[in-house]
């Protein structure tokens, strides 16, 4: 997963990129603008711009963001620039800084960041085929449902009134992922940011309870294969 991460402060002028961009932008309002489309933004607003479109922001005052080039493995056709939801959770927000802020350091843990960013926007964009908000209903599912130790993917899969079978290979075909190495990555994702902020104050078992995991041993493994340290390691480094 190849990316450019940094930080603007105030106007640049109008640009494009070979892939797609994605604006976080922390402070100030103002509007992102195009030949096509003028989308409003203030702190939280997240904005996905797709490959080769002109753009630039304009605001009477001050403001800042959070840009992310690359590929994040999406699969949707994009052409036109697209503000996503759930702006007031400002989840995107959170995440962007969280990449931003470790940009330089363990590519292992930069790279679970950016999966969980990348889950974020396919939680975000709505979907317009009716495959496509299936896949949505079950990423909203078990992005919500994580913890729970007891979640079943085939239930949740089932659900969206398809073959099991053929839903699961429509999801993998939209994020990269199996729902369970989708669910894992959110589970160890989540386990990171209770560390950093936890650590202190909750065990490393009542970490991995909390994120879902019954097994404190299968929770070290899977958390090494995917941060490239193991719990305890991580929780040193931090």
């Amino acid at each position: 997963m190849k990316v450019n991460i940094g930080i603007i402060q105030g106007c640049c002028p109008e640009h494009k990129h070979k892939c797609y961009e994605y604006l976080i932008y922390t402070e100030g309002v103002g509007i992102i603008k195009t030949d096509t489309a003028q989308i409003p933004f203030s702190p939280g607003t997240v904005i996905v711009i797709p490959p080769d479109t002109l753009h630039y922001s304009v605001s009477d005052g001050y403001y800042e963001r959070i840009f992310i080039t690359g590929n994040l493995d999406l699969i949707f056709n994009i052409s036109e620039p697209t503000a996503l939801s759930c702006v007031e959770e400002r989840d995107g927000l959170i995440l962007a800084k969280l990449i931003y802020e470790n940009r330089y350091k363990n590519s292992d843990y930069l790279a679970a960041l950016l999966n969980a960013f990348s889950n974020y926007i396919l939680r975000s964009i709505e979907l317009n085929d009716k495959i496509g908000e299936a896949v949505s209903a079950i990423i909203n599912e078990i992005t919500e449902s994580f913890s729970d130790s007891n979640i079943s993917l085939p239930a949740i899969l089932k659900k969206s009134g398809y073959a099991e079978d053929y839903i699961r290979d429509r999801f993998k075909k939209a994020t990269g992922k199996t729902p369970v190495g989708f669910l894992t990555e959110i589970r160890i994702s989540h386990s990171c940011l209770l560390i950093d902020s936890y650590r202190n104050s909750l065990s490393l078992s009542e970490i991995a309870e909390r994120c879902g995991f019954t097994d404190y041993v299968y929770f070290s493994r899977r958390f090494k294969e995917i941060t490239g340290v193991s719990p305890r390691e991580y929780s040193r480094i931090r």
